[in-house]
């Protein structure tokens, strides 16, 4: 009966928290952080199915959603993933995980981001630079973006897991050349750094397959670079997942996982993710899934395949494809290769 008791809980709590979603659809609270690489979705199979997942998420992809789920990985995983984003904007990231018994898991991710090369101007000063152009052109410049992230996460039980993660953040965007009151010229470098920490908890009540997960993401003190200061896209998530097929073959091979997310960001209105992913016989999986309340990229679709190299090796590619509905912008593609050894 307590159990039960908790699972109504639950799911009275999640639903509250769909109902507040459509309830604050008229205040978007933009332009209250930076750092906005942080929100793209890392691993083609979560993607696929709308970003919906953090209580499905496992191994080594999980750092990324839900650090908790990284306890479920059984030994040692690789991943990479490649995402073209929007704007001939690209994100790569290289992960690695490594169990160790009676001690957790521990995880290890570098993200970086490819902007491509940039245009420098600075304000014209004297009538000869202004005379053609009214700027000054200073050719070409690169802006990175670096997360490196370290993650544990243990079970605490065969229903309960919490993880952590923290991860050291590195912007450069390139020197500019400013004019003081004084009249004094100088370069500015834009750089900055930081740390941002992450934790989440996994929990299955006994319900059949039904999962409930909670995590925030992006913690940290305030940026600033010259006088302005800004936040970490900080989110907070509640999620649960279950399998539809529990209710007619509790026994089948085969699966279709049903996955929704509740997100309060800090700096929009709350926003629901919803997925579906149907897994044959642990081998191929086609995913689907919607994201309420986004500006673009609400519906995404995806397709993976797990195959088995021997009996200690599992090898697993992914694809999504993200929709932006507008034109304005090209359609992410992602791609995601994993090994488990």
């Amino acid at each position: 009966m307590k159990k039960y008791n908790i699972l109504i809980v639950s799911g009275l709590l999640f639903f509250c928290s769909f109902s507040f979603v459509n309830g604050q659809d008229n205040f978007n609270k933009v332009a209250q952080s930076g750092l906005q690489y942080l929100k793209i979705g890392v691993d083609a199979a979560m993607v696929g199915k709308g970003e919906a997942g953090i209580s499905t998420v496992k191994g080594v992809s999980a750092m990324f959603w839900n650090p908790a789920g990284l306890a479920d990985l059984n030994d040692k995983e690789i991943l990479f993933c490649h995402n073209a984003w929007i704007a001939d904007i690209s994100m790569n990231v290289a992960a690695f995980g490594l169990t160790l018994e009676n001690i957790g898991t521990f995880g290890v991710s570098l993200l970086w981001m490819d902007y491509g090369n940039l245009y420098k101007t600075s304000v014209a000063t004297t009538i000869e630079e202004s005379s053609e152009f009214g700027y000054v052109d200073e050719g070409t410049f690169s802006p990175s973006d670096i997360a490196v992230g370290l993650a544990y996460s243990k079970k605490i039980s065969e229903q309960f897991s919490v993880g952590g993660q923290v991860r050291f953040l590195y912007e450069n965007y390139g020197s500019n050349r400013t004019v003081t009151i004084s009249g004094e010229d100088k370069n500015t470098d834009n750089i900055m750094s930081a740390f941002c920490f992450d934790i989440g908890t996994l929990y299955y009540p006994g319900f059949k397959s039904l999962a409930i997960s909670m995590a925030v993401q992006n913690f940290s003190p305030d940026l600033k670079y010259q006088q302005e200061s800004f936040s970490t896209p900080l989110l907070f998530k509640i999620g649960a997942s279950m399998d539809l097929l529990d209710f007619y073959d509790e026994n089948s091979k085969s699966n279709i996982m049903l996955a929704i997310d509740a997100i309060h960001p800090r700096d929009f209105s709350e926003r629901l993710n919803v997925g579906l992913e149907l897994d044959y016989l642990g081998m191929f999986q086609v995913r689907s899934g919607y994201r309420f309340n986004y500006d673009e990229g609400n519906f995404s679709a995806g397709a993976g395949l797990k195959y088995p190299l021997a009996n200690t090796m599992q090898l697993r590619l992914d694809i999504s494809y993200l929709i932006m509905s507008s034109g304005r912008f090209s359609h992410p593609l992602q791609l995601t290769a994993g090994l488990k050894f």
